[in-house]
């Protein structure tokens, strides 16, 4: 059987998966198995993270899930969503030509903009709130904005509108089991 080279960077790429696959699969059961909470509510949440996102919450509250666990399994899977995407696209990057000549394209276009440049990051937190943790990545990635400062901003819109989400449920059934 003749050996076959491994492509570059498969490793990296391997990291990269398996590091999302913790957490948005195996972080967020942890506690649902040490804490006696049920597996399959717990697995239908992660589910519908990926799906509905934050209104994910709603469904959460719905299985009777404790806030802080919903939250906490948002939380994993929306960072480990965001992460992962980053580092698909730094993979990308470094290893197609096609994709590094069009970030190297699109941050000159982005870095005519006065605007876009010193202020357009914070419209990370809108975008995640408006569109999800799916397109904030791409964003950020293609304009070329700073990694840690995009996954703060991202994380930070998400975690807001899933506790306000959160609340509203609550608020919600205990008006309708007046």
């Amino acid at each position: 059987m003749e050996h076959v080279p491994v492509p570059p960077g498969m490793w990296q790429l391997t990291l990269t998966i398996t590091r999302g696959f913790f957490l948005v699969v195996l972080l967020p059961l942890a506690p649902a198995y040490l804490f006696d909470i049920s597996i399959t509510s717990a697995l239908a949440l992660i589910t519908g993270t990926f799906i509905i996102e934050y209104g994910a919450a709603a469904l959460g509250i719905g299985l009777g899930l404790p806030p802080l666990y919903i939250l906490y399994v948002l939380t994993c899977i929306a960072l480990g969503v965001t992460l992962t995407l980053f580092d698909i696209f730094d993979f990308l990057g470094i290893h197609s030509k096609r994709v590094s000549q069009f970030l190297k394209r699109s941050e000159e276009r982005a870095g005519r903009s006065i605007f876009l440049k010193k202020y357009g990051i914070y419209g990370l937190v809108p975008c995640v709130i408006t569109f999800g943790f799916y397109v904030c990545p791409p964003v950020s990635w293609v304009l070329g904005w700073p990694r840690d400062r995009s996954v703060l901003l991202i994380m930070t819109g998400y975690i807001t509108i899933s506790m306000v989400t959160i609340l509203a449920t609550i608020g919600f059934f205990k008006i309708i089991n007046l």
